[in-house]
């Protein structure tokens, strides 16, 4: 597979386009960069599959609007300084299953010059499971990418063994040796439900289906490294059929007339509308599956208001909870990530360096957006800022283990954690609350799940003072659990004070000076006390189901506490002494231990642990 698809090299920008069975996808990509960055992307809404019935046959007039398609494409490519033989065509199944296929890819040729590559099923199911790795940092778990016409299964291992590589002795992903491609895809499976006259032929279907998806699960050799503690697997679904399902799930939680629930006391969206790196649990699914499993496609597609679901999607909805409710039955789901990697962004991600690939794109990004900026960190100044934050806490928050992924998301943290500094006092933590939210610079940088997102926006919040007048921010806090808050406002608080003593040279004038840190830690919480002195019996619950569901957010072992003891240099320091910043050091004690929402405008308790307390020592 890999030498027919990626003999010929690329170089940036380079134009990629992904002609599915659903729609065609265009993109335009500037760099050959981890994080994938797109100067472009459109989607033509031609749906190849639906177009050729049930005779195979692609019509004229559809390979008319793909080409119009493509020439506006090339026109594009054009305007963006892109070399016309920099452009890669990919097709798969709907092309694959088509009678007049090499018609249709001879006209695209003669109207283009481009050279359409057919992926195999094989190749699609390698290429999907390449998207989906692409658009995290690590993936250990099943993939499954759903399109219109095809499936495809397989599992991806980012710890992998010597054996089951994708491209030769160097490459760093393991994947199934064995992965495979399936013809229930959401449009072929709905069109073969609505030929269903009977229940005892839906039966039969659901029974099809079932089998060949347990021919998958035994031929996919599946490592026993993969199953959870519980004995289930992670799940890293891709395509549109079920990305249609992951937007669903977030209207459910906000909107309960789509799936009724016992109560609510939810007043708005779900604050991340951003679908890769959503995640749910595997029960939440099937309760999700079962309940529009059976709902009619036509009723769906005149009712069913959600964003990002368009009606044709919506009426698709149906065939996908059937093929969820079979997937479920055959394998034993804990957790479904989201993903907006597919064919395309696997095709891309192949192109990428061994080294890159093994680059995390969270930190790739951030650094490519901050070096834009005239306010970004010198080298000295990050290396300075993130020894002082690194001794200022105990190390286990820092370990890969950890629940808060603190190793990776305190240096992207602290990368931007100048980025807002001049704007107006009264936005800056406003306007870094939101910096990898679904309205910030950052939205669109693979490699975070919602969780991760939620503590680096409470991170930056606090950094610039905690106080944001922003209906949403209870939700982002409830995705961290009360013990993540806790450490995300010490650390944010302490990022303040550095801060506050040389704002200029952040990091290497705290060290200069002399003001020292020293850690002392315990062996249990100071106080876990999970209620404030001032909350009441009918004050709301600080519970919510948007909150992810991770039993480490909630286990001591994981968040120990601990004293930091700030001692004063001896000699007078302007940078210390001055009453701007002892205010911030005098005030951090209380700050950190606030019992309260600082954001939050009705005040609700906050009934966090106190895990962090502050003495000052002066010499």
């Amino acid at each position: 597979m890999t030498s027919r698809i990626f003999t010929e090299a690329v170089d940036a920008p380079f134009g990629i386009v992904d002609m599915g069975s659903n729609g065609i996808r265009f993109g335009i990509v500037s760099s050959l960069a981890r994080h994938l960055p797109v100067a472009y992307e459109e989607r033509a809404p031609i749906a190849l599959l639906d177009a050729q019935g049930d005779d195979r046959i692609i019509p004229s007039e559809t390979m008319d609007q793909v080409i119009t398609s493509f020439l506006r494409f090339k026109q594009l490519c054009t305007d963006a300084h892109v070399e016309m033989d920099h452009v890669r065509v990919i097709a798969t199944e709907a092309t694959r299953v088509a009678v007049n296929s090499k018609e249709f890819l001879d006209r695209i040729y003669q109207a283009t010059g481009w050279n359409v590559l057919l992926l195999s099923k094989q190749e699609e199911a390698l290429i999907s499971a390449s998207g989906i790795v692409g658009s995290f940092s690590d993936v250990n778990g099943l993939t499954m990418d759903l399109g219109g016409g095809s499936v495809e299964v397989s599992y991806v291992m980012t710890n992998p063994n010597p054996e089951n590589k994708l491209d030769g002795d160097e490459y760093s992903i393991s994947v199934s040796p064995n992965p495979v491609s399936l013809p229930y895809g959401a449009a072929a499976l709905k069109r073969r439900l609505g030929k269903c006259e009977s229940e005892k032929e839906m039966d039969s279907l659901y029974e099809e289906v079932v089998s060949e998806l347990k021919k998958a699960h035994d031929n996919a050799e599946l490592p026993k490294s993969l199953l959870d503690s519980k004995g289930g697997y992670k799940v890293y679904m891709s395509g549109g059929g079920f990305r249609a399902l992951g937007y669903l799930s977030m209207a459910v939680k906000a909107q309960d007339k789509l799936l009724p629930k016992r109560s609510t006391k939810r007043k708005q969206m779900y604050p991340i509308p951003i679908i890769n790196g959503y995640s749910m649990t595997g029960a939440e699914l099937k309760t999700l599956a079962k309940h529009y499993r059976y709902k009619d496609p036509q009723d769906l597609m005149k009712k069913l208001n959600v964003f990002r679901v368009s009606k044709r999607r919506a009426g698709m909805i149906p065939a996908s909870c059937f093929l969820v409710c079979a997937i479920l039955e055959v394998f034993k789901v804990s957790t479904i990530y989201f993903s907006e990697g597919g064919v395309r962004q696997g095709f891309c991600y192949q192109l990428l360096s061994t080294e890159e690939q093994r680059k995390d794109p969270l930190l790739e990004g951030v650094k490519t957006y901050t070096s834009q900026s005239e306010f970004a960190l010198t080298q000295d100044e990050f290396d300075s800022i993130y020894a002082i934050l690194a001794n200022a806490l105990p190390e286990i928050y820092l370990e890969h283990r950890h629940p808060l992924q603190l190793h990776r998301l305190l240096p992207a943290a602290i990368h931007v954690s100048n980025q807002t500094s001049h704007y107006p006092k009264e936005t800056r933590a406003f306007v870094a609350f939101h910096t990898f939210l679904a309205s910030g610079p950052l939205a669109n940088l693979p490699g975070l799940t919602h969780r991760e997102r939620a503590i680096l926006s409470i991170l930056l919040a606090f950094r610039q003072g905690g106080k944001v007048p922003d209906p949403i921010f209870y939700s982002v806090q409830a995705m961290v659990g009360r013990k993540g808050i806790s450490v995300c406002k010490y650390i944010g608080r302490l990022m303040e004070l550095v801060f506050a003593v040389s704002p200029l040279r952040p990091g290497v004038g705290l060290i200069e000076s002399g003001i020292s840190f020293t850690t002392i830690v315990s062996d249990g919480t100071m106080n876990d006390d999970n209620s404030s002195s001032d909350s009441s019996s009918d004050e709301e619950e600080d519970d919510d189901d948007d909150t992810e569901k991770d039993e480490n957010l909630e286990d001591p072992t994981y968040f120990p506490s601990m004293q930091l003891r700030i001692t004063l240099p001896e000699r007078d320091s302007p940078l210390v002494n001055a009453s701007a910043v002892m205010s911030v050091i005098e005030s951090l004690d209380k700050k950190v231990n606030t019992k309260k929402f600082d954001m939050d405008e009705y005040r609700r308790p906050l009934k966090c642990p106190t895990l962090f307390s502050v003495e000052i020592v002066r010499n």
